[in-house]
């Protein structure tokens, strides 16, 4: 499975790695402006933005029917095995799904260096498998990469997400619908891209 990954990232997304910041190292891609920059909003409405956006920016992206690879990152002490994190249990809606998680090791990571291994997880399945919040809303660094529609999506973090493709096709609608959420400090870059 996580073959079939590489697979489709070397044929689709020449050279693209799935790490933070993914829209500075993507050629296409949209950076969205989560949760309110204001610094008098409150808690409850930042996290109410947060929420609505991230919901529905993933719907835009995602039908059911679309086949993703959800893939997370995660580092342990070198001792430690890897173990399957418990919110894949929660985000899936059948113990079948769940058998297509696959974990390996990734070499060369800087972490290595200080006594910890870093692990990449990868799921294959369909949007409409799994619960999107699960996944969404974990606090770990996670990205959808959904094969059907070329895009990969990636909340960084509670301020904001990134979603790239390989072609401007697939975004298109998102940048003509969702433009005022679009983050202003990189507007000037995406306006490049999409209005060219």
């Amino acid at each position: 499975m996580t073959a079939s990954l590489d697979r489709y990232l070397n044929d689709k997304f020449l050279g693209l790695k799935l790490e933070s910041p993914l829209f500075y190292n993507a050629d296409v891609g949209i950076r969205f402006e989560i949760g309110d920059p204001d610094p008098l909003v409150s808690d409850e409405k930042y996290r109410e933005q947060v929420l609505y956006r991230t919901n529905q920016l993933f719907k835009e992206t995602h039908s059911e029917s679309d086949e993703i690879f959800i893939v997370l990152f995660l580092s342990f002490r070198r001792k430690s095995k890897p173990y399957k994190i418990k919110f894949f249990k929660k985000g899936v809606k059948s113990k079948g799904t769940l058998k297509k998680l696959n974990c390996n090791s990734i070499t060369g990571s800087d972490e290595e260096e200080d006594g910890w291994v870093r692990f990449r997880y990868v799921l294959s399945c369909k949007t409409s498998d799994i619960k999107p919040a699960m996944f969404l809303f974990a606090y770990h660094r996670i990205f959808f990469v959904n094969t059907t529609r070329n895009t990969i999506f990636y909340l960084y973090d509670s301020r904001g997400l990134d979603i790239v493709s390989n072609t401007t096709a697939p975004l298109q609608e998102l940048y003509i619908n969702y433009n005022h959420w679009i983050l202003d400090y990189d507007r000037e870059s995406i306006d490049s891209i999409f209005k060219s």
